[in-house]
C-alpha cells in the first residue's frame, strides 16, 4: 500500500516538473511570435494540469495564442475557460470582452466591459469599449448600401488576403496566400500554415476567375511574402517579406523589384529595413513620389503605425519616414494603407473605435487634419476587415475574417450602388393652409438639368434627384408669390430622402402683404438695423419674382392726429423704398404711401397673430373693447405696420442706351 503510494507521488512530481517544462517551452516560443507551436504545447500542457489555478494560468495562454492568430471563436472560448477557472483578473475580463466583440456578442461584451470597469474603475478604455460596442451594434442592425460577396474562386481554407491591381494587367490580380501551392516544405510558426507566397490570377471576359498561381521568378521564397503594390505602369512592384529564424519569427522587410525582359528582377531590401523592428505593407501613390507603409519602429504612437516617405528626385531614393500623426495612428496597430485615385486614405485599425477587430477606415484631409470615418458594416464586421483596395471608383476587394469564409481569411469584393436621392413637399396657401392643386414646380440642376411638373390635388410634388448636383427649386402659382428653394447632393454618399423644409408656403398677391419686424426708430422714420432683416427677404422675394412691381405701404396706430400719422407713415414708405434702391431694385418697380391710421389691420391667420382670430378687424372700437391693457397694446402693434401690395405682373426692366 504504502509502496504504490509512494509510486504515485513520485509519478506526479514527474508528471508535475514535465508539465513546467512544456509550460516554460511553450511561453519561450510564444515570446519569439512562434504562436502556432506554442499553442500546441500549451494544450498538451493543460490536458496534463489538476489545479485549477494552474488550468486557468494555461488556458489564458492558449487564448492569447489563438488572439495573435486572429481567432477570435477559439481566443474566446479558451478565456472563458481561464474565467470559469478562477482567473478573474482585469487582464483576462479585459481580453475576454474583446473577444467576445469579435464574434459579435455585445451585449456579453458589454457585460464583462462593465465588469472589468467595477474591477480597475481608473481606466477609462472601458467606457470607450463599451460606447464602441454600442455603436457596433447600431451600424449592424442599419448597414450602409455596400453589397459584400466572398468571391469564392479565390479563396481557399488557408489565408487567402491583401489584393493588389497590377496596372499592366488589365484584369490581373496579385493575392497573398498560404495554400499548398506556396514555396518552402514547411510550416510557420505563428499560424502553422505554409509561409505566405504572392499569387496572381486573371479575369475572362465572361466574369470567371482563373486559379491562382504563384508568381514566377525570384520574388517568392521559403520566406512568407505578400502585399504587394505597383507603380502606374505596372513594372515596379514593392512587397512585403517576413523571414522565420530557428524557433523565432524575424522582422518584416519591404522589398522592390522591376520587371523586364526576363520578368522579375532579384528584389532588393529598400534603406528603411531594420532587424531591430518590422515595416511592412507598401502602398505606392498614383504619381509614384509617396510611398506608405506600417512599422512598429521606435517613436510611434503604438503598435503599428502608419508611416509616409517621399520620393527624393535628386538623390534618387526615398526620404525620411514620417509618422502619419495621432488622427491617423493610435496605440493600437495602423496597417494595410491604400490611396483612392481621389486622394482618399484608406486603412485598417484596431486602435480606433470599431466593430472588434481590425476595421477599415477612410481619412481625409481638410486644412492639414486628417478627418477620419469608420466604413461601418457590412465593410466591416466583428472580425478582421483590412487591405481595401478600388479597382474602380465605387467598387474593389477587401479581406476579412469574418464568419462564413471558406478559410482563415477571405478575400471579398465590393460595390457601392449609386444612392438614391429624392425631394418632395407640398405647395400650399400660407394664411389659409390650404393645399393648391396644379401649382408649377420647377427643378434647374447644375449639370443643366430642368424639369417641371405640376402639384397634385393635395399640393404635392415629388423630383428624383441625381447625385453631385445642386439645384434650385421653385413653385409659382397665378395669384400667388414664386418662392425658391435649394438642395444639394455634393458629397453625399447615402440615400436620401430631403423633405423637411422643402414644402412650398406661397402668399397671395390678392390682399396687401404684411412685412414682419418692420422696427423705426420712436416717432421717425429711420429703419433700425433688426428691421434690415426681414427687407433683405423682401429684395430676395423681389429677385425671385422679377416681374412684379409693388408698392410700399406704412400704417400706424390712431393715438396720434391723422396729419402726423399720414406725415409719419408716408416718410416711413419711402424710407423702405430707399433702402431697397440702394441695395440693387430698379426704382421703377417700387412706389409708396402713407396711410397713418386709415387702414386697420385685418387678421389673415390665426398663427400669427395670437391671440386675435382670421377675420378681425383691429379697428379703434374693437380696440377699445379689449378687456386689458395688454391686448391693447398688442392690437395697436399689429396696426403699426409695413406692408406691401402686387400692381403688376409683367415688368420688363428698361434696357440701358
Amino acid at each position: 500500500m504504502k509502496k504504490n503510494l509512494l509510486v504515485a507521488v513520485v509519478f506526479a512530481v514527474l508528471l508535475s516538473g514535465c508539465t513546467k517544462q512544456m509550460i516554460q517551452k511553450a511561453d519561450g516560443l510564444y515570446n519569439r511570435g512562434m504562436y502556432n507551436n506554442a499553442m500546441e504545447l500549451y494544450k498538451k500542457a493543460y490536458a496534463k494540469q489538476s489545479k485549477k489555478e494552474d488550468k486557468a494560468a494555461t488556458s489564458f495562454k492558449i487564448g492569447e495564442c489563438y488572439r495573435m492568430q486572429s481567432d477570435a471563436k477559439e481566443s474566446a472560448n479558451w478565456y472563458e475557460k481561464s474565467y470559469n477557472n478562477g482567473n478573474k483578473t482585469p487582464e483576462n475580463i479585459y481580453a475576454f470582452a474583446n473577444a467576445l466583440k469579435m464574434n459579435g456578442k455585445y451585449d456579453e461584451a458589454i457585460a464583462r466591459y462593465n465588469e472589468y470597469k467595477t474591477a480597475n474603475p481608473g481606466d477609462p478604455k472601458a467606457d470607450a469599449a463599451i460606447a464602441s460596442s454600442e455603436q457596433a451594434q447600431a451600424w449592424k442592425d442599419k448597414p450602409t448600401r455596400f453589397t459584400v460577396e466572398n468571391v469564392a474562386a479565390l479563396n481557399t481554407k488557408y489565408f487567402d488576403f491583401a489584393v493588389a491591381k497590377n496596372p499592366a494587367a488589365k484584369n490581373g490580380i496579385l493575392l497573398t496566400s498560404s495554400r499548398e501551392a506556396s514555396a518552402g516544405t514547411k510550416n510557420d510558426g505563428w499560424y502553422g500554415q505554409k509561409f505566405f507566397d504572392l499569387y496572381s490570377a486573371e479575369l475572362d471576359n465572361n466574369g470567371k476567375w482563373s486559379t491562382p498561381i504563384p508568381v514566377t521568378g525570384p520574388v517568392n521564397s521559403v520566406s512568407s511574402e505578400g502585399a504587394a503594390t505597383f507603380d502606374a505602369s505596372g513594372k515596379t512592384m514593392y512587397f512585403t517579406r517576413c523571414d522565420e529564424k530557428k524557433n523565432s519569427m524575424g522582422y518584416c522587410k519591404i522589398f522592390k523589384t522591376t520587371y523586364g525582359d526576363k520578368g522579375w528582377s532579384e528584389p532588393e531590401g529598400l534603406a528603411i529595413n531594420s532587424d531591430e523592428y518590422s515595416v511592412g505593407h507598401p502602398c505606392l501613390a498614383e504619381d509614384g513620389k509617396t510611398l506608405y507603409f506600417s512599422s512598429d519602429m521606435p517613436g510611434g504612437k503604438g503598435g503599428k503605425d502608419l508611416y509616409m516617405m517621399k520620393w527624393d528626385e535628386a538623390n534618387t531614393n526615398w526620404g525620411a519616414p514620417v509618422n502619419m500623426g495621432p488622427a491617423i495612428n493610435t496605440e493600437g496597430d495602423e496597417m494595410f494603407a491604400y490611396i483612392h485615385s481621389n486622394g482618399k486614405l484608406y486603412f485598417s485599425s484596431n486602435g480606433h473605435p470599431g466593430m472588434g477587430g481590425l476595421d477599415i477606415f477612410s481619412a481625409i484631409e481638410e486644412n492639414g487634419n486628417w478627418i477620419v470615418t469608420n466604413l461601418k458594416s457590412p465593410i466591416n464586421s466583428p472580425a478582421d476587415d483590412f487591405g481595401i483596395i478600388f479597382t474602380e471608383a465605387t467598387s474593389g476587394y477587401f479581406s476579412s475574417n469574418r464568419e462564413g469564409g471558406l478559410g482563415s481569411d477571405d478575400i471579398y469584393s465590393f460595390i457601392m450602388p449609386p444612392p438614391n436621392f429624392a425631394v418632395y413637399g407640398r405647395v400650399y396657401d400660407t394664411d389659409t393652409k390650404e393645399s393648391i392643386s396644379g401649382a408649377t414646380v420647377e427643378l434647374f440642376g447644375s449639370d443643366g438639368t430642368a424639369l417641371s411638373v405640376k402639384t397634385e390635388a393635395a399640393g404635392t410634388y415629388r423630383y428624383q434627384l441625381k447625385g453631385n448636383v445642386k439645384y434650385k427649386i421653385s413653385a409659382s402659382y397665378t395669384g400667388y408669390l414664386t418662392k425658391f428653394a435649394e438642395v444639394s447632393t455634393v458629397g453625399l454618399d447615402d440615400s436620401e430622402d430631403f423633405e423637411e423644409n422643402f414644402d412650398f408656403p406661397l402668399k397671395s398677391t390678392a390682399k396687401p402683404i404684411t412685412l414682419p419686424e418692420i422696427f423705426y426708430d420712436l416717432d421717425k422714420a429711420t429703419l433700425r438695423p433688426e428691421s434690415k432683416k426681414a427687407l433683405d427677404g423682401l429684395i430676395t422675394v423681389l429677385n425671385e419674382n422679377p416681374t412684379i412691381t409693388i408698392k410700399l405701404t406704412a400704417h400706424t396706430d390712431y393715438r396720434a392726429s391723422d396729419a402726423y400719422n399720414i406725415d409719419l407713415s408716408n416718410r416711413r414708405a419711402k424710407s423702405v423704398v430707399d433702402y431697397l434702391i440702394k441695395n440693387g431694385i430698379p426704382a421703377d418697380r417700387l412706389s409708396s404711401e402713407g396711410k397713418g391710421e386709415t387702414t386697420p389691420k385685418e387678421v389673415e391667420n390665426d398663427e400669427e397673430y395670437l391671440p386675435f382670430k382670421r377675420g378681425d378687424i383691429l379697428t379703434p372700437a374693437f380696440i377699445d373693447a379689449l378687456p386689458n391693457n395688454d391686448l391693447k397694446e398688442k392690437a395697436h402693434q399689429y396696426n403699426r405696420r409695413t406692408e406691401f401690395e402686387v400692381l403688376r405682373t409683367d415688368y420688363v426692366p428698361v434696357k440701358k442706351q
